[in-house]
């Protein structure tokens, strides 16, 4: 089995934190990368091939991912092949639209797999790929598709889900808003735009809509041939968040702050693998006041933490107070500055005694590399 991960997803309802990232480098729960989630899955299911289709801004996945090492990826046969971003080339022209296919067709024959698992990086799971494909062997139909039971309540009305039919086959897609409620547990199967199918269908999917002269991504070719195959829908059952907007991206990482989330994602039979940093354990001052949060490496805590995930290298000077709130690499906060619901990218610094107050359902956002140094700067930068 080989796998295709496919890094060009939006990103606009994700800015500023998006501004010089893509959604798969995001930084997540202390210390991981969103895209650490797909390459641990395919790893835990022994995929040694991988194709990485790059967003435009791609330094950082390269610089994340390297050579595939932390994801044993780093084989003699098979390995880490990554692909130029091309997402917003002429595709009126036919050299481009032949190239476009011809990349991911490469990488397919190449690979002399049976079987291809295609995703993307912006759900945060740890899905069995394994069970994935015990599933697809056993089932009629020529694409399996895996989706996630939500609660009505919880449901996220624009998320995409399927629309099933009596064999729990897809023959249909729609907005949450739109699909009816399954009465036995009050859920909505929710797309996860995770797909596994035989190598050789793929291939031979590809190069007809190739042929034809004509232009569609892989992600809209895939969309269209799960309803005319009818795809089998494979229930993932553990712990998942969509990360597509600001608000999901905090709710995300706080659900991290609940022991049940974090081991039962994190710390489950199948691991999760990051690029290890070889640091410092970060240092607690005699007065520091922790409770109820996530810390990486290398940092110096001397205030109050309270419910919050702190990622490395991230200093809180005595008197400080940071609550609810996701603070990332290398920021610094001042003494006796306050902030409560805020989200500081990386290589931020708040100066002493500056107050910052956001609140879950709508969090303060820094974008990286601000410095306010006192309350009128915040002031500045809140109404920027």
């Amino acid at each position: 089995m080989c796998a295709v991960i496919d890094l060009n997803e939006p990103s606009q309802d994700l800015a500023p934190l998006t501004n010089e990232r893509p959604v798969g480098t995001m930084p997540f729960a202390g210390r991981y990368r969103l895209v650490d989630f797909p390459l641990s899955a395919i790893s835990n299911a022994g995929i040694r091939t991988a194709g990485i289709f790059l967003p435009r801004s791609s330094r950082s996945v390269e610089d994340h991912i390297r050579s595939g090492q932390a994801w044993d990826l780093d084989t003699i046969t098979g390995g880490v092949f990554s692909f130029p971003y091309v997402a917003t080339r002429d595709y009126s022209d036919p050299v481009n639209i032949h190239r476009y296919y011809d990349n991911y067709l490469t990488f397919l024959i190449k690979s002399k797999s049976r079987y291809v698992f295609i995703t993307g990086a912006r759900n945060v799971s740890n899905l069995d790929v394994n069970a994935l494909l015990q599933f697809h062997q056993a089932s009629p139909n020529p694409i399996s598709a895996v989706y996630r039971s939500v609660p009505t309540t919880m449901a996220d009305p624009d998320q995409e889900g399927f629309v099933l039919g009596e064999d729990n086959e897809v023959i249909g897609f729609a907005p949450s808003h739109e699909l009816p409620e399954r009465t036995s547990d009050h859920t909505k199967p929710i797309s996860m735009q995770m797909y596994l199918t035989r190598t050789d269908y793929l291939i031979e999917l590809l190069s007809r809509v190739q042929n034809s002269g004509e232009f569609t991504r892989l992600p809209q070719l895939l969309h269209e041939e799960i309803v005319s195959a009818q795809a089998n829908a494979f229930e993932y059952t553990g712990y998942c968040a969509t990360i597509h907007d600001i608000q999901s991206y905090y709710q995300a990482n706080m659900d991290m702050l609940n022991e049940e989330n974090f081991h039962a994602l994190l710390f489950s039979q199948r691991a999760i693998f990051t690029k290890n940093k070889n640091e410092a354990p970060t240092y607690f001052a005699p007065e520091a006041d922790v409770l109820g949060s996530l810390l990486g490496t290398g940092g110096q805590i001397e205030g109050q933490v309270r419910h919050s995930v702190l990622f490395r290298n991230v200093t809180v000077e005595d008197g400080a107070h940071v609550a609810d709130s996701i603070v990332m690499q290398s920021s610094h906060i001042g003494k006796n500055a306050m902030l409560s619901c805020v989200i500081m990218d990386k290589g931020c610094i708040v100066g002493p005694n500056v107050k910052l107050q956001g609140t879950s359902s709508a969090p303060i956002v820094l974008a990286k590399g601000t410095t306010i140094l006192d309350q009128a700067a915040a002031e500045e930068v809140l109404q920027s």
